[in-house]
């Protein structure tokens, strides 16, 4: 008999609405690491509007502010997560490592 293996994806929700994926955490980490949504869209090959979107809504559906966005002249400003916004990727990595960990066993 074949091998079975369990296939998904997984995501964090909040009661009032946030909702984190692989995509959105991916988001939240670059903007953590290079200080820009500017730069994270571009390593993350999206349109900036695209991801000025996301963290609008990420930051409009969670209970407390995650992205802050400093204003700053001619290069725009600089984006940062807030303690919660740390905590928030923290979790939904080690819950994608073990979803992984899980995922990798066969079942048969």
């Amino acid at each position: 008999m074949e091998s079975l293996k369990i296939k998904g994806r997984i995501w964090i929700e909040t009661e009032s609405g946030l909702n984190i994926g692989i995509g959105r955490a991916r988001l939240l980490e670059q903007i953590d690491e290079l200080g820009s949504i500017t730069e994270a869209s571009k390593i993350l090959k999206i349109p900036y509007r695209k991801a000025w979107g996301i963290v609008r809504d990420i930051n409009a559906n969670s209970s407390k502010e995650i992205v802050i966005k400093e204003a700053g002249g001619k290069s725009g400003g600089k984006s940062s997560l807030t303690h919660y916004g740390k905590k928030i990727v923290e979790k939904f990595k080690t819950a994608e490592e073990c979803f992984m960990k899980f995922s990798e066993d066969e079942i048969f």
